[in-house]
Protein backbone atom coordinates (compact mmCIF):
# COMPACT_ATOMS: atom_id res chain seq x y z
CA UNK A 1 0.00 0.00 0.00
CA UNK A 2 1.37 3.40 -0.96
CA UNK A 3 2.50 5.48 2.00
CA UNK A 4 2.04 9.23 2.27
CA UNK A 5 4.67 11.17 4.21
CA UNK A 6 2.39 13.94 5.42
CA UNK A 7 -1.36 13.66 5.85
CA UNK A 8 -3.43 16.17 7.82
CA UNK A 9 -6.65 14.66 9.15
CA UNK A 10 -9.65 16.92 9.22
CA UNK A 11 -12.07 17.19 12.12
CA UNK A 12 -13.63 13.94 13.38
CA UNK A 13 -11.00 11.99 11.47
CA UNK A 14 -13.17 12.02 8.35
CA UNK A 15 -10.56 13.48 6.02
CA UNK A 16 -7.77 11.50 4.44
CA UNK A 17 -5.04 11.90 1.90
CA UNK A 18 -5.63 10.17 -1.39
CA UNK A 19 -4.02 6.74 -1.12
CA UNK A 20 -4.36 6.37 2.65
CA UNK A 21 -6.75 3.71 3.91
CA UNK A 22 -10.24 4.25 5.24
CA UNK A 23 -12.29 1.68 7.18
CA UNK A 24 -13.54 -1.21 5.07
CA UNK A 25 -17.00 -0.86 6.58
CA UNK A 26 -19.40 1.21 4.46
CA UNK A 27 -22.43 2.60 6.31
CA UNK A 28 -25.66 3.68 4.68
CA UNK A 29 -26.84 7.26 4.88
CA UNK A 30 -30.41 8.33 5.56
CA UNK A 31 -31.36 8.77 1.91
CA UNK A 32 -29.98 5.33 1.02
CA UNK A 33 -31.87 3.73 3.91
CA UNK A 34 -35.10 5.36 2.72
CA UNK A 35 -34.48 4.24 -0.86
CA UNK A 36 -33.71 0.64 0.09
CA UNK A 37 -36.59 -0.11 2.46
CA UNK A 38 -37.51 -3.83 2.41
CA UNK A 39 -34.55 -5.52 0.74
CA UNK A 40 -33.88 -9.17 -0.20
CA UNK A 41 -31.03 -11.11 1.37
CA UNK A 42 -29.09 -13.65 -0.68
CA UNK A 43 -26.99 -16.19 1.22
CA UNK A 44 -23.98 -17.18 -0.85
CA UNK A 45 -23.70 -20.95 -0.50
CA UNK A 46 -20.57 -21.93 1.38
CA UNK A 47 -18.44 -24.59 -0.33
CA UNK A 48 -15.72 -25.17 2.28
CA UNK A 49 -17.67 -26.10 5.40
CA UNK A 50 -15.99 -25.89 8.80
CA UNK A 51 -12.30 -25.81 7.96
CA UNK A 52 -9.47 -26.87 10.26
CA UNK A 53 -6.70 -24.30 10.53
CA UNK A 54 -3.09 -25.35 10.97
CA UNK A 55 0.38 -23.87 10.58
CA UNK A 56 2.28 -24.76 7.44
CA UNK A 57 6.02 -24.65 8.13
CA UNK A 58 8.28 -23.51 5.31
CA UNK A 59 12.07 -23.45 5.27
CA UNK A 60 12.22 -22.18 1.68
CA UNK A 61 13.55 -18.78 2.63
CA UNK A 62 16.34 -20.25 4.73
CA UNK A 63 17.27 -22.71 1.99
CA UNK A 64 17.17 -20.14 -0.82
CA UNK A 65 20.64 -18.83 0.04
CA UNK A 66 22.10 -22.23 -0.87
CA UNK A 67 20.63 -22.32 -4.38
CA UNK A 68 19.18 -25.47 -5.93
CA UNK A 69 20.65 -27.78 -3.25
CA UNK A 70 19.10 -25.63 -0.52
CA UNK A 71 15.75 -25.63 -2.28
CA UNK A 72 15.76 -29.42 -2.58
CA UNK A 73 16.70 -29.87 1.08
CA UNK A 74 14.05 -27.37 2.17
CA UNK A 75 11.41 -29.18 0.15
CA UNK A 76 12.34 -32.51 1.73
CA UNK A 77 12.30 -31.07 5.24
CA UNK A 78 8.96 -29.34 4.69
CA UNK A 79 7.42 -32.54 3.36
CA UNK A 80 8.35 -34.38 6.56
CA UNK A 81 7.40 -31.60 8.97
CA UNK A 82 4.04 -30.83 7.34
CA UNK A 83 2.93 -34.34 6.41
CA UNK A 84 1.47 -35.23 9.81
CA UNK A 85 -0.18 -31.88 10.64
CA UNK A 86 -1.66 -31.67 7.15
CA UNK A 87 -3.09 -35.17 7.34
CA UNK A 88 -4.54 -34.63 10.82
CA UNK A 89 -6.10 -31.31 9.84
CA UNK A 90 -7.69 -32.94 6.80
CA UNK A 91 -8.96 -35.80 8.96
CA UNK A 92 -10.50 -33.33 11.42
CA UNK A 93 -12.22 -31.46 8.58
CA UNK A 94 -13.54 -34.75 7.18
CA UNK A 95 -14.94 -35.81 10.56
CA UNK A 96 -16.68 -32.49 11.09
CA UNK A 97 -18.15 -32.56 7.59
CA UNK A 98 -19.87 -35.85 8.37
CA UNK A 99 -22.05 -34.20 11.02
CA UNK A 100 -22.10 -30.62 9.69
CA UNK A 101 -22.05 -30.57 5.86
CA UNK A 102 -22.17 -27.32 3.91
CA UNK A 103 -25.87 -27.76 3.17
CA UNK A 104 -26.61 -27.67 6.91
CA UNK A 105 -24.51 -24.53 7.38
CA UNK A 106 -26.19 -22.76 4.48
CA UNK A 107 -29.67 -23.73 5.64
CA UNK A 108 -28.97 -22.53 9.18
CA UNK A 109 -27.69 -19.14 8.04
CA UNK A 110 -30.62 -18.60 5.70
CA UNK A 111 -33.10 -19.60 8.41
CA UNK A 112 -31.75 -17.02 10.85
CA UNK A 113 -32.21 -14.28 8.26
CA UNK A 114 -35.75 -15.52 7.58
CA UNK A 115 -36.52 -15.09 11.27
CA UNK A 116 -35.30 -11.51 11.04
CA UNK A 117 -37.43 -11.00 7.95
CA UNK A 118 -40.51 -12.15 9.88
CA UNK A 119 -39.84 -9.47 12.49
CA UNK A 120 -40.25 -6.67 9.94
CA UNK A 121 -39.20 -3.20 11.02
CA UNK A 122 -38.73 0.36 9.83
CA UNK A 123 -36.02 1.61 7.48
CA UNK A 124 -34.06 -1.21 5.88
CA UNK A 125 -35.70 -4.55 6.58
CA UNK A 126 -35.46 -8.02 5.04
CA UNK A 127 -38.12 -8.68 2.43
CA UNK A 128 -37.17 -12.27 1.55
CA UNK A 129 -34.24 -14.69 1.77
CA UNK A 130 -32.77 -16.91 -0.93
CA UNK A 131 -29.47 -18.62 -1.71
CA UNK A 132 -27.07 -18.48 -4.63
CA UNK A 133 -24.25 -20.77 -5.72
CA UNK A 134 -21.46 -18.56 -7.03
CA UNK A 135 -19.68 -21.41 -8.81
CA UNK A 136 -22.59 -21.89 -11.19
CA UNK A 137 -23.99 -18.34 -10.99
CA UNK A 138 -21.05 -15.96 -10.59
CA UNK A 139 -21.39 -12.20 -10.49
CA UNK A 140 -22.87 -9.65 -8.14
CA UNK A 141 -26.59 -9.80 -7.34
CA UNK A 142 -28.07 -6.33 -7.82
CA UNK A 143 -30.38 -4.83 -5.18
CA UNK A 144 -29.74 -7.55 -2.61
CA UNK A 145 -27.61 -7.99 0.49
CA UNK A 146 -25.17 -10.79 -0.25
CA UNK A 147 -24.06 -12.79 2.79
CA UNK A 148 -20.86 -14.88 2.70
CA UNK A 149 -19.58 -16.97 5.61
CA UNK A 150 -16.25 -18.59 6.49
CA UNK A 151 -15.86 -21.16 9.28
CA UNK A 152 -12.63 -22.38 10.90
CA UNK A 153 -11.42 -24.19 13.98
CA UNK A 154 -8.32 -22.84 15.70
CA UNK A 155 -5.00 -24.66 15.56
CA UNK A 156 -5.72 -26.48 18.83
CA UNK A 157 -9.45 -26.91 17.98
CA UNK A 158 -10.41 -25.10 21.17
CA UNK A 159 -12.30 -22.38 19.35
CA UNK A 160 -14.65 -22.02 16.39
CA UNK A 161 -14.53 -18.73 14.53
CA UNK A 162 -17.26 -17.68 12.10
CA UNK A 163 -16.64 -14.64 9.90
CA UNK A 164 -19.47 -13.29 7.79
CA UNK A 165 -19.17 -10.50 5.24
CA UNK A 166 -22.13 -8.59 3.85
CA UNK A 167 -22.34 -6.37 0.80
CA UNK A 168 -25.24 -4.53 -0.83
CA UNK A 169 -24.90 -3.48 -4.48
CA UNK A 170 -27.44 -1.42 -6.36
CA UNK A 171 -26.69 0.54 -9.52
CA UNK A 172 -29.63 2.83 -8.70
CA UNK A 173 -28.33 3.54 -5.17
CA UNK A 174 -24.57 3.97 -5.63
CA UNK A 175 -22.00 4.26 -2.86
CA UNK A 176 -21.22 7.81 -1.79
CA UNK A 177 -18.03 8.08 0.25
CA UNK A 178 -18.58 9.82 3.61
CA UNK A 179 -14.91 10.83 3.75
CA UNK A 180 -13.22 13.92 2.39
CA UNK A 181 -9.84 13.77 0.69
CA UNK A 182 -7.09 16.13 -0.31
CA UNK A 183 -7.50 16.10 -4.05
CA UNK A 184 -9.50 13.44 -5.87
CA UNK A 185 -10.83 10.46 -3.88
CA UNK A 186 -9.04 7.17 -4.53
CA UNK A 187 -10.66 4.92 -7.12
CA UNK A 188 -11.70 2.45 -4.42
CA UNK A 189 -13.93 5.13 -2.92
CA UNK A 190 -15.70 5.77 -6.20
CA UNK A 191 -17.02 2.27 -6.84
CA UNK A 192 -18.06 -0.93 -5.16
CA UNK A 193 -20.91 -1.86 -2.81
CA UNK A 194 -23.25 0.70 -1.31
CA UNK A 195 -23.08 -1.08 2.05
CA UNK A 196 -20.44 -3.42 3.42
CA UNK A 197 -19.49 -4.82 6.80
CA UNK A 198 -17.95 -7.82 8.58
CA UNK A 199 -19.25 -9.77 11.56
CA UNK A 200 -17.01 -12.16 13.52
CA UNK A 201 -18.26 -14.67 16.08
CA UNK A 202 -15.81 -16.48 18.36
CA UNK A 203 -17.18 -19.50 20.20
CA UNK A 204 -16.77 -20.37 23.83
CA UNK A 205 -13.33 -21.86 24.33
CA UNK A 206 -12.96 -25.55 25.14
CA UNK A 207 -10.70 -26.31 28.12
CA UNK A 208 -7.22 -27.52 27.20
CA UNK A 209 -6.69 -31.13 28.35
CA UNK A 210 -4.17 -31.84 31.09
CA UNK A 211 -1.32 -34.13 30.07
CA UNK A 212 -1.41 -37.40 32.01
CA UNK A 213 0.28 -40.76 31.39
CA UNK A 214 -3.04 -42.10 30.11
CA UNK A 215 -3.48 -39.14 27.77
CA UNK A 216 0.05 -39.59 26.48
CA UNK A 217 -0.70 -43.23 25.64
CA UNK A 218 -3.88 -42.21 23.83
CA UNK A 219 -1.93 -39.59 21.90
CA UNK A 220 0.68 -42.11 20.78
CA UNK A 221 -2.02 -44.55 19.73
CA UNK A 222 -3.86 -41.83 17.81
CA UNK A 223 -0.73 -40.81 15.90
CA UNK A 224 0.06 -44.41 14.99
CA UNK A 225 -3.51 -45.01 13.88
CA UNK A 226 -3.77 -41.83 11.79
CA UNK A 227 -0.47 -42.67 10.07
CA UNK A 228 -1.92 -45.81 8.49
CA UNK A 229 -2.99 -45.69 4.87
CA UNK A 230 -6.45 -46.48 3.48
CA UNK A 231 -5.77 -50.22 3.70
CA UNK A 232 -4.70 -49.97 7.34
CA UNK A 233 -0.98 -50.49 6.71
CA UNK A 234 1.58 -48.41 8.62
CA UNK A 235 3.94 -46.16 6.60
CA UNK A 236 6.93 -47.89 5.05
CA UNK A 237 10.28 -47.21 6.67
CA UNK A 238 12.24 -44.48 4.91
CA UNK A 239 9.20 -42.69 3.45
CA UNK A 240 8.25 -39.13 4.33
CA UNK A 241 5.17 -40.51 6.06
CA UNK A 242 7.33 -42.78 8.24
CA UNK A 243 9.76 -39.97 9.09
CA UNK A 244 6.86 -37.69 9.94
CA UNK A 245 5.27 -40.33 12.17
CA UNK A 246 8.58 -40.92 13.95
CA UNK A 247 8.98 -37.21 14.56
CA UNK A 248 5.46 -36.89 15.92
CA UNK A 249 5.84 -39.90 18.18
CA UNK A 250 8.98 -38.37 19.67
CA UNK A 251 7.04 -35.18 20.38
CA UNK A 252 4.11 -37.13 21.80
CA UNK A 253 6.35 -38.85 24.34
CA UNK A 254 7.69 -35.59 25.76
CA UNK A 255 5.93 -33.74 28.55
CA UNK A 256 4.31 -30.97 26.56
CA UNK A 257 1.23 -30.83 24.40
CA UNK A 258 1.57 -28.98 21.10
CA UNK A 259 -1.43 -27.24 19.53
CA UNK A 260 -1.65 -29.98 16.93
CA UNK A 261 -1.68 -32.64 19.66
CA UNK A 262 -4.35 -30.80 21.64
CA UNK A 263 -6.47 -30.63 18.49
CA UNK A 264 -6.58 -34.43 18.29
CA UNK A 265 -8.62 -34.54 21.51
CA UNK A 266 -10.63 -31.32 21.21
CA UNK A 267 -11.88 -32.00 17.69
CA UNK A 268 -13.72 -34.99 19.16
CA UNK A 269 -15.53 -32.67 21.56
CA UNK A 270 -17.04 -30.79 18.64
CA UNK A 271 -18.36 -33.90 16.91
CA UNK A 272 -19.60 -35.96 19.84
CA UNK A 273 -23.35 -36.27 20.48
CA UNK A 274 -23.96 -35.76 16.76
CA UNK A 275 -22.13 -32.44 16.89
CA UNK A 276 -24.41 -30.91 19.53
CA UNK A 277 -21.79 -28.37 20.64
CA UNK A 278 -20.85 -27.43 17.08
CA UNK A 279 -24.47 -27.01 16.04
CA UNK A 280 -25.22 -24.79 19.04
CA UNK A 281 -22.27 -22.48 18.37
CA UNK A 282 -23.07 -22.25 14.65
CA UNK A 283 -26.67 -21.32 15.44
CA UNK A 284 -25.50 -18.68 17.92
CA UNK A 285 -23.12 -17.25 15.33
CA UNK A 286 -25.78 -17.07 12.63
CA UNK A 287 -28.31 -15.53 15.01
CA UNK A 288 -25.80 -12.85 16.02
CA UNK A 289 -25.04 -11.96 12.40
CA UNK A 290 -28.67 -11.83 11.25
CA UNK A 291 -29.77 -9.68 14.15
CA UNK A 292 -26.97 -7.15 13.96
CA UNK A 293 -27.11 -6.95 10.18
CA UNK A 294 -30.52 -5.32 10.32
CA UNK A 295 -29.48 -3.02 13.15
CA UNK A 296 -26.29 -2.00 11.38
CA UNK A 297 -27.92 -1.25 8.04
CA UNK A 298 -30.12 1.27 9.83
CA UNK A 299 -27.18 2.93 11.56
CA UNK A 300 -25.64 5.93 9.78
CA UNK A 301 -22.57 6.54 11.99
CA UNK A 302 -19.36 6.73 9.94
CA UNK A 303 -16.41 4.70 11.31
CA UNK A 304 -13.00 6.27 11.82
CA UNK A 305 -9.52 4.78 11.77
CA UNK A 306 -8.85 6.38 15.13
CA UNK A 307 -12.07 5.77 17.04
CA UNK A 308 -12.70 3.58 20.07
CA UNK A 309 -14.23 0.15 20.49
CA UNK A 310 -17.80 0.21 21.74
CA UNK A 311 -19.46 -2.50 23.82
CA UNK A 312 -22.89 -2.81 22.22
CA UNK A 313 -24.27 -5.64 24.32
CA UNK A 314 -23.26 -7.84 27.25
CA UNK A 315 -25.12 -11.12 27.62
CA UNK A 316 -25.93 -12.90 30.85
CA UNK A 317 -23.08 -15.41 30.36
CA UNK A 318 -20.53 -12.61 29.94
CA UNK A 319 -20.39 -12.71 26.14
CA UNK A 320 -19.91 -9.27 24.67
CA UNK A 321 -20.81 -7.77 21.33
CA UNK A 322 -18.44 -5.00 20.29
CA UNK A 323 -18.26 -2.56 17.44
CA UNK A 324 -14.61 -2.06 16.61
CA UNK A 325 -13.40 1.51 16.52
CA UNK A 326 -9.77 1.41 15.43
CA UNK A 327 -8.05 0.66 12.12
CA UNK A 328 -9.40 -0.56 8.80
CA UNK A 329 -11.85 -2.91 10.55
CA UNK A 330 -13.49 -0.03 12.42
CA UNK A 331 -17.26 -0.36 12.31
CA UNK A 332 -17.22 -4.16 12.13
CA UNK A 333 -18.82 -6.29 14.86
CA UNK A 334 -17.39 -9.02 17.06
CA UNK A 335 -19.10 -11.42 19.46
CA UNK A 336 -16.67 -12.86 22.01
CA UNK A 337 -17.05 -15.10 25.07
CA UNK A 338 -16.46 -13.63 28.49
CA UNK A 339 -14.44 -16.50 29.97
CA UNK A 340 -11.52 -16.77 27.55
CA UNK A 341 -8.64 -18.64 29.21
CA UNK A 342 -6.07 -18.45 26.43
CA UNK A 343 -5.26 -16.88 23.09
CA UNK A 344 -6.48 -18.93 20.13
CA UNK A 345 -4.34 -18.96 16.97
CA UNK A 346 -5.46 -19.92 13.49
CA UNK A 347 -2.26 -20.83 11.69
CA UNK A 348 -1.60 -19.78 8.12
CA UNK A 349 -3.66 -22.30 6.16
CA UNK A 350 -6.77 -24.43 6.46
CA UNK A 351 -7.80 -27.95 5.56
CA UNK A 352 -11.10 -28.53 3.74
CA UNK A 353 -13.03 -31.78 3.91
CA UNK A 354 -12.65 -34.04 0.89
CA UNK A 355 -16.40 -34.30 0.44
CA UNK A 356 -16.59 -30.52 0.13
CA UNK A 357 -13.74 -30.22 -2.36
CA UNK A 358 -15.28 -33.01 -4.44
CA UNK A 359 -18.64 -31.23 -4.36
CA UNK A 360 -17.07 -27.95 -5.47
CA UNK A 361 -15.20 -29.72 -8.26
CA UNK A 362 -18.44 -31.29 -9.50
CA UNK A 363 -20.15 -27.89 -9.47
CA UNK A 364 -17.32 -26.35 -11.49
CA UNK A 365 -17.52 -29.14 -14.05
CA UNK A 366 -21.27 -28.59 -14.32
CA UNK A 367 -20.72 -24.85 -14.82
CA UNK A 368 -18.11 -25.46 -17.52
CA UNK A 369 -20.37 -27.94 -19.32
CA UNK A 370 -23.23 -25.44 -19.27
CA UNK A 371 -20.94 -22.72 -20.63
CA UNK A 372 -19.77 -25.01 -23.45
CA UNK A 373 -23.38 -25.86 -24.28
CA UNK A 374 -24.30 -22.18 -24.46
CA UNK A 375 -21.38 -21.44 -26.77
CA UNK A 376 -22.34 -24.38 -28.98
CA UNK A 377 -25.92 -23.11 -29.26
CA UNK A 378 -24.81 -19.68 -30.48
Amino acid sequence: MRKIAICALAALSLAACAGTPVPAMRPLNESQIAAMGPTPVVVVEDNMGVTKSWFYSSSAQAGAQFGLIGALVSTAIDAIVNYGPSKRAAKAADEIAEIMPVDALNASLAEQFRRQAAAGGEGVSISDVSTVQKITAPGVVDDAVEVSAFYRLSEDSSTLQVTVTLAYNNTAIPYATPYTFEGSPPKAELEGPTYRNTFTYTSNQLPIPVLTPELKERLVASIEESSRDASGAPPAEGTDAFKSMTRELEQARDNELTKAEIAIFLTREWIKDNGALLRAEVENAHSFVARYTVLDMNRTAVPSLEGQDEVVETLADGRTVRRLGVGVMAGSYTSSPGDVTGFATYGNTVAVARTHTDRATALRETARAAARARRGAQ
